[in-house]
């Protein structure tokens, strides 16, 4: 559901960039742990890096129901970055860019900042 393609990215210049947006419904079971209550809002800007991609989430908004408790989810900026090749140094919170298909994979980000700000919430 959040994969997308950058092929016409990484073959672009650096500094390139695309912006997107996403407002729909995710169905109940995409993540197993986390269930929406409403529909998932955010709006990202993708930009070419000399070695991969930088992601910036402008906001990310929904509700969700984690841990049994209903929480009200309203991020502001944050961003990261996918690589096409990772390097043993680089941080976690550096991702690799499938290069078969061209794509990153979002979901795995999405999950993570909702988590950390549901725990923030407790």
């Amino acid at each position: 559901m959040f994969i997308l393609p950058i092929w016409d990215l990484l073959s672009s210049y650096t500094g390139d960039s695309r912006d997107f947006g996403f407002l729909w419904p995710i169905f109940d079971g995409y993540y197993e742990d986390i269930k929406f209550l409403a529909d998932l809002d955010f709006q990202i800007q993708i930009m070419t890096l000399d070695d991969g991609v930088h992601v910036t989430w402008n906001h990310l908004k929904t509700t969700v129901e984690y841990e049994g408790k209903k929480q009200i989810i309203n991020l502001g900026e944050f961003d990261r970055t996918w690589k096409i090749q990772r390097e043993t140094w680089d941080p976690d919170d550096i991702s690799e860019i499938d290069m078969r298909t061209q794509t990153i994979d979002l979901g795995p980000i999405i999950r993570e900042e909702i988590i950390m700000a549901c725990h923030n919430n407790f």
